[in-house]
């Protein structure tokens, strides 16, 4: 018999997860979504024959065998109001909500896992990070670009931490395109500059089950050069190690450590 998935919280990572579910795909399985982004659940299920809307969130449960938690923190109790079966699986993407308070949450469903999900599972090129191992869950996201089974709950905080660190990412390029912009170029074209480099340097990684990134900040600093210098630059102001601290400091608020 077929799995039906259901999607609490419909909004980037949702999109993510359906499209990676349904685009080119052969039998992409039946989901059902919650309606209360109304366009981005209308978009979807207009692009996926086998995507619907359902009229509220219960009748998301009521439809669903593998139920997605999507929703923020700060939504997360919305899912306090609904009836679960014993028979649900739920896997939830909520940052800090520990498993042992999801399983509480739906109860009386059984089987409970988390994931951290990723933009790369819209194309099937990610490997997603599952605590407990859940088969169901497991299941899902090796159509997404396979599973990785984490046992244990600190790893997975850790894990967790991380992966949620694409903001600082893109304000690093937001810099270096601050910085053209300063010597005269176009923001439009310092943009589309930054952004054309650190795509080809990220492609690097392309194809590297087990990338060394030590190897590989090397290869990019040539001594004397733009790359050495600026690495040195920052590692003289522990900017590096201003990140590692922060990281600590996020993975701490988040655990509740």
């Amino acid at each position: 018999m077929s799995t039906t998935y259901g999607v609490l919280g419909v909004g980037s990572l949702a999109t993510f997860i359906v499209t990676g579910l349904c685009e080119g795909v052969d039998d992409p399985p039946a989901i059902v979504l919650s309606p209360r982004n109304a366009e981005v659940s209308a978009r979807l299920a207009a692009a996926y024959p086998t995507v619907s809307v359902a009229a509220d969130n219960q009748a998301v449960l009521d439809a669903s065998d593998v139920v997605l938690v999507l929703l923020r923190r700060a939504h997360s109790d919305a899912i306090l109001d609904l009836t679960w079966r014993p028979e649900h699986v739920v896997v939830s993407a909520v940052a800090g909500l520990p498993v042992t308070r999801l399983a509480e949450m739906v109860a009386p469903a059984r089987e409970v896992a988390r994931a951290v999900a990723m933009p790369a599972v819209a194309t099937r090129s990610s490997r997603t990070p599952v605590h407990p191992p859940v088969p169901a869950v497991m299941a899902l996201f090796e159509r997404l670009g396979g599973a990785l089974a984490i046992e244990g709950g600190d790893e997975f905080e850790a894990i967790f931490t991380s992966m949620g660190t694409v903001a600082p990412f893109f304000e690093y390029l937001k810099v270096l395109a601050d910085f053209l912009v300063r010597h005269g170029v176009g923001s439009d074209d310092a943009q589309r500059l930054v952004a054309d480099t650190f795509i080809g340097a990220v492609g690097q990684l392309h194809g590297q089950e087990h990338p060394d990134f030590a190897e590989i900040i090397r290869e990019n600093a040539p001594p004397g050069g733009g790359n050495e210098q600026l690495t040195n630059l920052m590692r003289e102001e522990d900017v590096f190690g201003g990140m590692a601290r922060a990281v600590e400091e996020v993975h701490r608020r988040l655990t509740g450590g």
